[in-house]
């Protein structure tokens, strides 16, 4: 996904905090960065999309912490040896309370990489938590912060072999692959139709793929086409062309571009293409339909 769409975790989780945490300076594989422990007071901010998967051991905390998506709101006790889990993607306003805590900004093809065995080729999804109480995955997260507080022989070696585990363990117990579910398939939620729709909107003069838009809210591409589907009525392809084609009707109905200029503002390098794209949409030709609007 386009930067100007996702920002840094390290960037964003220092802004809404208002303090930077200690992150190491090594970058892992699949661009996974991890920090030592670190201390942050209360906040209350609306977080704004993460290039990463962000992931919060508590160590010692109290009060009650809470993440808010489509005013859909979660609450948890901030206790220590708990787990806070955030997809890459999440929208929302997220409360918390003073607490000592360690990161992962886990990347997502390194996740991927991981489903890849896992999921034995079924579709599945990331489920946010918060204070979760996930024994395994909390001990994972500490092994990991310990070596980032004193790092020691083969450190690199010792963090890279975690990550590894860290992502079997979120997989199993964090995502639909551990909670089928009783309904069959479902659609997106109403924030990641949202998500997908801005960054189609942005980037809509560029050649976009199946795979660039199943990253903006991090599932996979298979189950990512039949979700959109299932909460939209179309297919991505034909929500994104006619995306385009409204666009170019409101450049032809009111600006004087060429029409070869209308077409590549919307995606379509060759006129050609657009107009054959175009009549099949509007049942009209652009010039036709530039015509009709004067």
């Amino acid at each position: 996904m386009a930067s100007s769409s996702l920002n840094s975790s390290v960037e964003e989780v220092s802004r809404i905090a208002r303090v930077r945490p200690a992150v190491l300076d090594d970058v892992l594989k699949g661009e996974t960065r991890v920090t030592a422990r670190w201390t942050h007071g209360a906040f209350e901010a609306v977080v704004k999309p993460m290039q990463e998967h962000v992931l919060s051991a508590t160590y010692a905390g109290s009060g009650k912490a809470a993440s808010v998506i489509d005013g859909r709101r979660k609450e948890a006790e901030a206790r220590g040896h708990t787990v806070t889990y955030l997809p890459r993607g999440y929208e929302g306003e997220f409360i918390c309370t003073p607490n000592t805590t360690s990161n992962i900004y886990l990347g997502h093809q390194r996740l991927v990489y991981c489903a890849d065995s896992l999921a034995e080729g079924r579709a599945f999804e990331l489920v946010d938590c918060i204070h979760a109480q996930d024994d395994p995955l909390f001990m994972i997260m500490q092994v990991i912060a310990d070596e980032a507080d004193s790092p020691g022989t083969h450190s690199r070696l010792l963090l890279e072999q975690a990550i590894d585990l860290l992502c079997i363990q979120l997989l199993r117990t964090h995502s639909t692959l551990a909670k089928p579910l009783a309904s069959g398939p479902r659609g997106l939620e109403p924030w990641q139709v949202k998500r997908v729709a801005n960054y189609m909107r942005e980037n809509l003069a560029q050649d976009i793929s199946l795979q660039e838009l199943a990253n903006t809210i991090g599932i996979s591409r298979f189950h990512f086409c039949t979700a959109f589907k299932r909460s939209t009525g179309e297919s991505p392809h034909a929500y994104l062309t006619r995306m385009r084609m409204e666009v170019a009707c409101a450049l032809l109905k009111s600006t004087p571009l060429l029409i070869g200029d209308i077409a590549l503002a919307v995606g379509y390098s060759a006129v050609a293409s657009f107009s054959t794209a175009f009549r099949k949409q509007t049942g009209v030709a652009p010039r036709q339909y530039r015509s009709g609007c004067n």
